[in-house]
């Protein structure tokens, strides 16, 4: 086994490298650090990763990240401890920060070198694991292109150049170098060679190193029929395997989601409680508007988000959506989305809905229902809270930036579907054509009859232009589905359907009954994985139905009650705290420990309007983080679906928001 071998940096001058490695070369010129590892796992990381990088260099990079953040902050951190213990204002601004903001963004100083270094120092781990995470997606397909070419001719170098060529990621690129390798002498056999990929790739997915070594064995495996059984083996034991991580992940996901429906959703309830009650008993000015902003709009939504990106790095990727480019036939000019027959731009759309909602809240409901009395005096008037005016505002701006989303995303996402089910529909359409090629008919007959016989699939309009290319073009089978310009393929953005056709291709070359063969192999081996993707839905059905339930529902209304809770809160301490500067005591109750408070605090807590306002922006946010972590559960890196997701719920959260507040509003006033 030679490991050592390295293309050299000359090579590699002007590529596309990952970040961490020009930075961690940079590091080494400047910071002398260690020449080994100090744990294994990262030399394990490195290897598996492939990055042109020596240990000193990666040592060096943690080191060197903190020196420049020390750099980079230190002006900054002078500047605000001169403006906290010395009071000396902050240059061109010309202000003099309040003491609990000033700690907090000092303190918030002096760690970033710490989170600077902490990130660095375990970016190679973090790489290595969402790298792994990324391939096991492809590993099943690997899998099968080695069990395919092994059943069609057991000869092992031939199955790995054949899984190495239509295998897709690290896994694929991997197998090349594996064979490529070989044959320049790295490896004394393909055997060794293929030992040697099993051994890195099990540090990472058990599942995959078992079912290499049982296509490894079938080829000792004299008798036909025990080889065969050794190769079906190594596929099902791998959607097994992948199917039981799945629902591993599913298990344990159950109660980090809970976690996080406490951390978004019950812990601001019970902060709006406390934090009143606070700044009264410790004299501090902790319930003020900027630090309402920094807990509900900066730190609550940024712990959630990197917890909810911590419970999805767990998640084994098992599909890929396909990717519709901006040229797809059927598309809209970009910026315009389709109402009918008529593409309309978006940005007209969404302005004539903003305005259309704003004025339905601010000129309809709020005269409505929330008038302003006659008699009050112009202070009282200037005093009073305009709820439907803000509720307008909010809802109307959430409504452009959805609608913008929407058209940007919803005629794609509609092509996406189709381009889905026609990867669903697919296997039997090649199950089919597999039928006619063992019955040694031509392929363009294989492709015309199945066409026929599935004339309602998604598929059928495939076959018919690859028929047609083939008998009025006279083009061959590679040509008719790959040709740029005439190529039945080149509207197809799905990898899944475009491997499957080039295999058929590849097998025809090997006589029909080869390729027959190769394709029944290949449906068999998207059923299964399309079973595993079922299995897997239901399996996180359960979890994802109470997200979704959460992030459209429950938070929206439990944070609008909280916020018309907040109001009655500060009354109540308020009067309170009144009652007992002159001896008294509210409805009979004695609150002793309230005396030692100091009631001015709560003259700082923010106007109901602008409190409304924090707690809006912070439903947004939350609400963004919940439909992210439902999207990438159910779908994984869908960038469309998490548009059209975002879209549908930003609204109607702030809808539930609003409504609750208000109806939560006159309950509290009522009692």
């Amino acid at each position: 086994m030679n490991r050592r071998r390295r293309k050299s940096r000359q090579e590699k001058q002007g590529k596309n490298e990952n970040w961490f490695v020009r930075f961690a070369r940079s590091a080494a010129k400047y910071v002398k650090a260690k020449k080994e590892f100090s744990k294994e796992e990262y030399s394990l990381a490195l290897n598996f990763l492939g990055w042109d990088l020596e240990p000193r260099e990666v040592n060096a990079a943690p080191v060197y990240g903190m020196m420049l953040s020390i750099i980079i902050i230190l002006p900054l951190l002078l500047l605000v401890a001169a403006n906290l213990f010395l009071g000396i204002p902050i240059p061109l601004l010309g202000i003099r920060l309040p003491f609990t903001i000033g700690l907090y963004l000092l303190l918030g100083l002096v760690m970033l070198p710490f989170i600077v270094s902490y990130y660095l120092q375990n970016y190679l781990l973090s790489a290595a694991k969402a790298e792994k995470m990324k391939s096991i997606t492809y590993i099943p397909e690997i899998v099968n292109y080695l069990v395919m070419s092994m059943k069609l001719s057991p000869n092992l170098e031939k199955a790995l150049e054949f899984a190495a060529e239509h295998g897709r990621g690290k896994i694929a690129d991997d197998l090349k170098k594996l064979v490529w390798d070989t044959r320049i002498g790295v490896y004394h056999s393909i055997e060794e060679a293929l030992d040697d990929f099993a051994y890195k790739w099990g540090a990472f997915s058990d599942e995959f190193k078992h079912a290499l070594m049982l296509i490894r064995s079938s080829v000792i495996e004299v008798d036909e029929a025990k080889r065969n059984a050794l190769l079906d083996k190594a596929v099902t034991e791998t959607l097994e395997g992948i199917k039981e991580s799945m629902n591993k992940y599913a298990a344990d996901m159950r109660q980090p989601s809970i976690y996080l429906y406490y951390l978004g959703v019950l812990l601001p309830l019970m902060l709006i409680i406390m934090l009143p009650i606070g700044a009264m008993m410790a004299r501090m000015p902790i319930a003020k508007a900027p630090i309402l902003v920094l807990l509900y709009n900066v730190l609550l939504p940024l712990f959630a988000f990197f917890f909810a990106k911590n419970i999805l790095s767990k998640k084994p990727p098992v599909y890929e959506p396909p990717v519709i480019p901006d040229n797809y036939p059927g598309l809209p000019k970009k910026g315009t989305m389709r109402i009918g027959k008529t593409a309309v731009p978006v940005i007209v759309i969404a302005f004539f809905l903003a305005v259309l909602i704003y004025f339905s809240f601010a000129y309809v409901l709020e005269p409505l229902l929330n008038p302003v009395p006659p008699v009050w005096e112009k202070a009282a008037r200037e005093a009073y809270f305009h709820f439907f005016q803000l509720a307008g505002a909010v809802i109307s701006i959430a409504v452009f930036a959805s609608v913008m989303l929407y058209g940007s995303a919803a005629d794609k996402r509609k092509a996406q579907k189709e381009v889905m089910q026609m990867e669903e529909e697919f296997q039997d359409s090649i199950y089919i054509i597999a039928s006619r090629l063992g019955e040694n008919r031509p392929m363009e007959e294989a492709v015309s009859y199945a066409s026929k016989f599935l004339p309602k699939s998604k598929t059928a309009d495939l076959f018919k232009a690859t028929y047609s290319n083939i008998q009025n073009l006279g083009l061959t089978v590679e040509k008719a589905l790959f040709d740029p310009l005439y190529g039945s393929l080149k509207n197809v953005p799905s990898d899944l359907i475009r491997g499957a056709m080039r295999i058929v291709v590849d097998s025809i070359g090997l006589g029909v009954q080869q390729a027959a063969r190769a394709l029944i192999s290949l449906s068999m081996q998207l059923r299964d994985s399309q079973k595993v993707r079922e299995s897997i839905k239901a399996s996180l059905g359960e979890v994802t139905s109470m997200m979704k339930s959460i992030a459209f529902l429950i938070a929206p209304l439990v944070l609008g009650i909280t916020t018309a809770l907040q109001r009655i809160i500060i009354s109540a301490l308020q009067a309170t705290a009144q009652t007992q500067q002159v001896g008294g005591a509210v409805s009979g109750v004695s609150l002793p420990m309230m005396s030692l408070g100091d009631a001015s605090m709560l003259s700082q807590v923010p106007s109901p309007f602008l409190f409304m306002l924090i707690m809006a922006v912070y439903v947004i946010e939350i609400t963004v983080i919940l439909v992210y972590f439902v999207t990438h559960v159910e779908e994984g890196r869908n960038d469309l679906a998490l548009k059209i997701n975002l879209a549908r719920s930003i609204p109607i959260a702030l809808f539930f928001f609003f409504l609750a507040a208000w109806f939560g509003s006159h309950l509290t006033v009522s009692m």
